[in-house]
Formats: structure tokens, C-alpha cells, sequence
């Protein structure tokens, strides 16, 4: 017969196995995005296996004769949760197209992507001969070539509507991509770029850009945080007002400050801002999902 000790004894073993077996369960479950799939490439360009981080909208599967824009965005492993998440909110709105985005990324749980991105994502070679960057033409053409046609063969893309983007040394890339193909993508935001780079880079391409062409047509979005730090901030916004002072014909120029941000917080409103300014033209029309909601 149980007395009242062996009943508390039950009791308590029971507690700390049920506590154990919440643990284990919260444990083994983890959150994903269900719109995403990964696929590897493996580029002879580069002479590296690289990851796509593919996003598909929600209407996707169902609107099947519907074809989408498309995205292309360098630092999928830290910012396909943001895109995700900033696409989301303006779709909602009915400010932005349903896009497809493409994230780039690299495969293994340990890559090291600091030292990837710096010689994928950088035009030029700094440093000496040993040095890991310079391969952005290499990576340029890889997209060109191998990213871009696999997602137009196999994936509802508008052909024709394409962007480009990135922070950072992602930034000075899209950059980059923009005077060398500017119809290749034709749309561009550059978060705080890395427009420094190699003896300014970018103000000498610009240049020689200028000479022979008065006529950009692209649409960029450009932007800075108001509280980076002063040395990095400064060459950016001589840069935008370098570009302002071009008065390009054909260029859609939207220059940009974040303020209050430093280096990594601009990325939250800046692809908000500069999503919304790229595809400005395209936008969808009509109410948002909030007014049709309160007026169904």
C-alpha cells in the first residue's frame, strides 16, 4: 500500500522526467523557413563549391502561370532571415513586387565566409600576390554564366527583371557588377559600401566610365549609416555626391542616410528603403493587406 513518502517520491520522479522530456523536445526542434531550398554549385570559374539559398514567394505554388523578379543578394548565410522577413512585410503593404530571391552562400558547417567573401566579392587584388581577394570578375561571371541561367531554367523568373545587392564588401560588389553589366541586372542597392577600396576603386571606374557615357540607365539605390565610423562613412558620401553631380541620364538615383546606425544596422532599413526604390516602378497597385483586411 502507498503511503504518502512513496507517493511524493513518484511524484517527484515523475516532475524532473517530464522536465527531462520537454528539454530533449525543445532540444531536437528548430525553426526553418519553409520557403527556402539550397542548392550547391560547384564553379570551375572560381575553383569553389558555392550554395544558393533560394527563396520562393507564397503564391508560387499555387499561381502557376504567374513568373516573378528576381533578387540576387551576396551574405545569404547572415541575411536570408532579414530578406525573408523585410520581403514579407512589403509584400504585405503592397509596395513591393513578389520576388524570388537568390542568396549566395557557401557550403560546410565550419566555412570560413569572412575569408570567402573577401576574395569573391572584391574586383581587385590587395596585398601582394598572396593575397585572397580579387576574384570579383571571376564571381561576376560565374553568376552570369552558371547562377543565372540555372534559375531562370528552372524557376518562373521575369527575364528581364533582375537586381542585384549587398552590404559592405557586398555592397562595393553590386557596385562593382553595376559598371561592368549594367543590363545584366539593371536594378542595384549597395548598403554601405566598402567604396574605399583599392585607392578608390570605384571613384577611378567611375571615371573612366564617364568618359565615354552620359547615359546610365539603372536604377540605385545607395546608402550610408549615420554614425559609421567616420573614415569608412566619409568616401561613401563623397561617392553618392560624386554620382549625384553626374546627373546620368537615365539613372534612377535614390542617395541615402540611416541615421543613428552603425556598420551592420543599416541592413534592416536599408534593403527596406532600397527594395521599395529598385523596384519602385514595377510596384503593385492598390490597397494594402491591412485596409483590405479592415474592409472585407
Amino acid at each position: 500500500m502507498l503511503n504518502l513518502q512513496n507517493l511524493s517520491i513518484i511524484f517527484t520522479f515523475c516532475f524532473i522526467l517530464l522536465i527531462i522530456t520537454s528539454s530533449l523536445f525543445a532540444q531536437d526542434s528548430h525553426f526553418t523557413l519553409t520557403s527556402t531550398q539550397i542548392v550547391q554549385m560547384n564553379s570551375e570559374l572560381t575553383g569553389r563549391e558555392h550554395e544558393l539559398i533560394i527563396f520562393l514567394p507564397g503564391s508560387y505554388s499555387d499561381s502557376t502561370q504567374k513568373h516573378y523578379p528576381v533578387l540576387y543578394f551576396m551574405d545569404a548565410y547572415w541575411d536570408m532571415p532579414l530578406l525573408n522577413s523585410i520581403h514579407g512585410q512589403l509584400v504585405y503593404d503592397n509596395v513591393l513586387p513578389e520576388l524570388i530571391m537568390v542568396g549566395f552562400s557557401y557550403p560546410g558547417e565550419n566555412a570560413n565566409y569572412g575569408n570567402l567573401r573577401a576574395r569573391d566579392l572584391t574586383p581587385t587584388k590587395v596585398g601582394g600576390d598572396n593575397s585572397t581577394t580579387g576574384d570579383g570578375p571571376k564571381f561576376l561571371q560565374f553568376i552570369e554564366e552558371t547562377v543565372i541561367p540555372y534559375i531562370d531554367s528552372n524557376f518562373r523568373t521575369k527575364k528581364g527583371e533582375r537586381a542585384l545587392s549587398g552590404n559592405s564588401l557586398g555592397g562595393l560588389f553590386a557596385l562593382y557588377a553595376m559598371y561592368e553589366k549594367p543590363a545584366l541586372f539593371k536594378r542595384f542597392i549597395s548598403i554601405s559600401p566598402a567604396v574605399d577600396w583599392d585607392n578608390r576603386y570605384l571613384f577611378n571606374r567611375d571615371d573612366k566610365y564617364a568618359e565615354v557615357n552620359d547615359s546610365f540607365p539603372v536604377r540605385l539605390f545607395l546608402s550610408q549609416g549615420g554614425d559609421e565610423y567616420g573614415p569608412f562613412r566619409q568616401p561613401i558620401v563623397e561617392f553618392q555626391e560624386k554620382l549625384a553631380q553626374r546627373n546620368y541620364r537615365e539613372m534612377a538615383l535614390l542617395n541615402y542616410t540611416i541615421e543613428g546606425e552603425r556598420h551592420s544596422g543599416v541592413k534592416s532599413e536599408g534593403y527596406s528603403r532600397g527594395l521599395r526604390w529598385v523596384f519602385k516602378d514595377i510596384a503593385p497597385t492598390g490597397p494594402s493587406g491591412l485596409e483590405q483586411e479592415i474592409n472585407h
